[in-house]
């Protein structure tokens, strides 16, 4: 059967309009097919979550390849470091006081900010130096304790207590929390609050020599907290939240205080690697780690507070976050003063580890 369709001008411009316009439905990202990100981020379950939950997502609609090589700030630092005269990674996932490194050793650029919409959500407090980084989570630092083995502690005075002789799970020099160790001691010993404090360790190193008679080891690995309610000593830290809540979650015999000196702040952040490769696409992943889905998705699986808001939570996930941004005003939330301990910190770990290990 012949057939009696005869092309039209009309039909023929309509078909070339078409065969014009499929491209930009169908390559959505075309400028971004084939291209390869390299990312360095957490372990633990913040990391897991990123490869499970994020990172598929976003290669399928960016048609790219994301390789994610997990570390801790120190070492992330280290890498940047090593690969400065020819980068390899874009993005950098490390803690605040990492932000104020990395900045001032010339190693990041600034946030690409017209190509991250998601800032705008984001808590103007957890936007760091002067734009160069920006929370992506927040943990409270504080003391874990069984509580079969004892109350919450009021005051971080309460460790020197001789009923906890050989009962004390101290946090080690290799991460950043001994820093909080050395503020919160010299608070106990001066009065003064953290803000003043963290200028005043000299006050410290006697006040945590008499603390050694109470302190069981010093630990280094995630599960210390694990290890306590198990029985292991009564009490520990100074720890993140995001370390001891999963376990609290899962049933073990573990819980968190803030001591009336206040809670410090565990802050983990990204960074753009300068003159790194495919910053165009190293900027769309870090406003993709700012969507309100996977910061909702981050909280809840890493029991830490998102850095933007607008977002809300149920029990038993919402009594553990210091979430909005009032509810960590009120437990007195504090963050050090980068700039002067990363110019300390080495001094620092010396003098804890003379003391606590020699």
């Amino acid at each position: 059967m012949t057939s009696l369709y005869r092309p039209t001008r009309r039909g023929l411009l309509s078909a070339g309009a078409a065969a014009i316009a499929a491209p930009t439905v169908f390559v959505r990202n075309a400028w971004s097919e084939g291209k390869t990100l390299q990312i360095g981020i957490w372990g633990g379950t913040q990391g897991e979550f990123i490869r499970k939950s994020v990172l598929p997502k976003f290669e399928k609609d960016f048609d790219c390849k994301v390789t994610a090589q997990q570390g801790s700030t120190l070492g992330q630092i280290a890498l940047l470091r090593a690969s400065k005269d020819a980068p390899k990674f874009t993005v950098m996932f490390v803690d605040d006081l990492g932000v104020e490194i990395a900045k001032r050793e010339g190693l990041i650029d600034p946030l690409p900010k017209d190509r991250m919409p998601n800032l705008a959500r984001v808590f103007p407090r957890f936007i760091y130096n002067d734009g160069y980084g920006v929370a992506l989570a927040i943990s409270s630092a504080g003391l874990f304790y069984n509580p079969k083995a004892t109350k919450p502690l009021e005051s971080y005075a309460d460790l020197w207590d001789p009923r906890f002789a050989g009962k004390v799970s101290l946090v080690g020099t290799k991460t950043t929390p001994s820093v909080f160790t050395v503020i919160a001691a010299a608070a106990v010993a001066t009065g003064k609050p953290y803000k003043e404090a963290q200028y005043l360790a000299d006050a410290a190193w006697p006040k945590l020599a008499e603390l050694k008679p109470n302190v069981l080891k010093l630990y280094d690995t995630d599960d210390a907290p694990l290890l306590v309610a198990q029985g292991e000593g009564a009490i520990g830290g100074p720890e993140y939240s995001k370390y001891v809540y999963p376990y609290k979650l899962k049933g073990a015999s573990i819980d968190m205080c803030f001591p009336k000196e206040g809670a410090f702040a565990g802050v983990n952040c990204q960074i753009l690697v300068k003159n790194a490769p495919n910053q165009d696409l190293g900027a769309e992943f870090m406003n993709r780690m700012l969507a309100p889905e996977v910061q909702q998705g981050l909280a809840e699986a890493a029991i830490a507070s998102p850095s933007i808001g607008g977002l809300s939570f149920t029990s038993p996930i919402a009594d553990l976050l210091a979430y909005p941004d009032t509810k960590m005003d009120e437990l007195g939330l504090f963050s050090p003063d980068w700039a002067h301990v990363n110019a300390v910190r080495s001094v620092w770990v010396e003098k804890l580890n003379q003391i606590f290990t020699k």
